[in-house]
């Protein structure tokens, strides 16, 4: 089938284009085609790709050397034919070149049976990224080793070593280049053929050595010389230390150049990969839960899905020399609370991270969930959270077959005393670790951070408990820390997520026991670790003063309640 969003008739090489498909398919079982420009802008029109499945009757080498006749009567376009394994197995290599030419944005013609439509969806787009760049260094590094013995053979006068070293260094940054220009590489020697391999996929490259230029024709055909005398026994050439001068400058501009190409590829990736996320949603901007309860109803088996608070965070600015002064940012952040019919810990960050994602950043969301079996629990403050929701909150989505329920003879009331007595528990525990941390004032450690983390989610918690009657099943700082911004401003004004500084101090304050597991405990920067003793400290302070005026509102609350019944 075609895919006319390349080849519409508003396309400037829509006809071309149309022609060489049609050839193609001619004379190749062709699975899929691609057509995508080039990574650098003045060359020609773009690459088609034509990727053959195991059942073509000819194999993707004889194509390409079989038909380049066809492939010239198009000059405007560059053609690569390969073999779908290869595709498969250069992905998993690394290969960064199918990652930006092979995906659905620039696919233009496929079959019933194409699988290779799906190789660049699956990859894990950080990893790959990583493992490119990992590769790329080591061969950069490689290159760099290899032409360090240049000045050892120079020193010596062995200028036909030296010249042979250059020549491997030049070839083993063409070859480098072809992977990532064109998708293969040749194991040729001769520079001539490795230049004219690359020459229509980079026009830098293509002037390495100038075929105009008799000077560096004359020092091409002496590199290779020296690469077939050293390798093969042949008379050698002439080379003198001019010669040898003139060869380093191109190694080294090579090498400069090689690095530039590759920076521009790991970009051009990132954008293809950003092309290939699910696009913005478009938001019905009076009513967007609907879109926030689709991700949900995507991402997990939801018996019921209620919305049961909402914030409005307002960003702007203002400027005084961009010609628009004044810049505006409004985001919404939502209360969700779904019943599933089993709780999955591991789901509540990636509906957070799709949300936000999806939406651009305009909708964000603090997912509480539970499972159908932790509604049927005895009475008391959680059934009470658990009531007030269902009755008092937006109901979203519900299951129509078995729909979730409260099951209780009376409406669930608040147990203050339980309340307080929890409360009583955390101020305990976190006395204690207090005290822990304050016992070792040798510098910042590991071990303080984590009392610290220990004490504020201690502090959380008895005030989610004391506010809302709720006892998380999840412990995340930030998610502890959003549930107390639902009754008060403190946790964001102490530690707030808006910065990267802000975020990484929230990372360090956020690690797991298993970091003091590994490496020196005092790896803590100590300027890091007296912003968060100083946050940490004024919180607890304030929130213990927030609990307690709390607490005997709700035991005059309770008293008057009493007293009344």
């Amino acid at each position: 089938m075609y895919h006319n969003v390349l080849i519409s008739k508003d396309h400037p090489q829509h006809a071309e284009l149309e022609k060489a498909i049609a050839l193609i398919l001619a004379f190749s079982n062709a699975n899929t085609i691609y057509f995508s420009p080039h990574l650098e802008e003045d060359l020609n029109a773009g690459i088609i790709m034509v990727i053959i499945g195991a059942d073509s009757p000819h194999s993707w080498d004889e194509l390409n050397e079989n038909y380049w006749k066809v492939f010239e009567t198009f000059p405007q376009f560059s053609f690569r034919v390969f073999d779908a394994n290869w595709v498969k197995d250069e992905l998993k290599d690394g290969n960064p070149f199918f990652a930006m030419h092979c995906n659905k944005n620039t696919l233009v013609y496929s079959t019933i049976e194409s699988i290779e439509v799906n190789f660049t969806e699956k990859l894990k787009h950080k990893r790959f990224l990583k493992k490119v760049k990992c590769q790329n260094k080591s061969k950069d590094y490689a290159a760099f080793i290899l032409a360090l013995n240049v000045k050892f053979y120079v020193r010596g006068e062995n200028y036909l070593q030296a010249a042979y070293i250059l020549h491997q260094t030049i070839r083993w940054m063409l070859i480098e280049a072809s992977i990532f220009l064109t998708g293969e590489y040749i194991v040729e020697h001769d520079l001539v053929i490795q230049q004219k391999h690359i020459r229509k996929y980079s026009k830098h490259l293509a002037q390495l050595f100038d075929s105009e230029n008799e000077e560096e024709i004359k020092l091409m055909a002496l590199l290779n010389g020296a690469c077939y005398s050293v390798q093969n026994g042949h008379e050698q050439p002439e080379i003198t230390m001019e010669l040898i001068e003139g060869a380093v400058a191109k190694k080294e501009w090579m090498r400069t150049e090689v690095s530039r190409l590759f920076a521009a590829c790991i970009c051009r990736c990132q954008y293809e990969f950003s092309r290939s996320k699910s696009p913005l949603i478009a938001i019905d901007e009076g009513n967007p839960l609907k879109v926030i309860t689709r991700i949900i109803t995507n991402s997990v088996s939801a018996s019921a899905v209620y919305c049961f608070g909402q914030r409005t965070i307002n960003k702007s600015a203002v400027s005084t020399i961009l010609d628009d002064p004044a810049v505006n940012f409004e985001s919404n952040h939502y209360y969700m609370f779904v019943i599933a019919k089993s709780f999955q810990s591991d789901v509540l960050g990636n509906i957070a991270y799709s949300v936000k994602e999806q939406t651009g950043g305009r909708c964000t969301v603090t997912v509480v969930m539970h499972s159908k079996k932790s509604l049927h629990q005895k009475a008391g403050d959680q059934q009470h959270f658990f009531y007030q929701i269902m009755q008092r909150g937006t109901l979203l989505f519900q299951e129509i077959s078995t729909p979730p329920y409260l099951p209780f003879d009376e409406v669930p009331t608040r147990n203050i005393k339980s309340a307080k007595m929890y409360l009583q528990q955390r101020d305990r525990t976190k006395t204690f670790l207090m005290e822990a941390e304050a016992m070792d004032s040798g510098g910042a450690t590991k071990i303080q951070v984590y009392l610290m983390h220990l004490v504020i989610e201690q502090t959380c918690l008895g005030l989610i408990r004391l506010f809302l009657g709720y006892l998380p099943n999840h412990h995340n700082l930030s998610f502890l820390f959003e549930l107390c911004e639902y009754f008060t401003p403190l946790t964001a004004e102490l530690f707030p997520r808006e910065t990267q500084k802000d975020k990484e101090l929230l990372k360090i304050l956020s690690g797991y026991t298993t970091s003091l597991r590994y490496g020196f405990i005092d790896d803590v920067v100590y300027h890091d670790y007296m912003v968060l003793s100083n946050r940490y400290n004024e919180f607890v302070k304030r929130a213990d003063k927030l609990a307690a005026t709390e607490l005997e509102k709700l035991e005059k609350l309770n008293e008057n309640t009493n007293q009344n019944t």
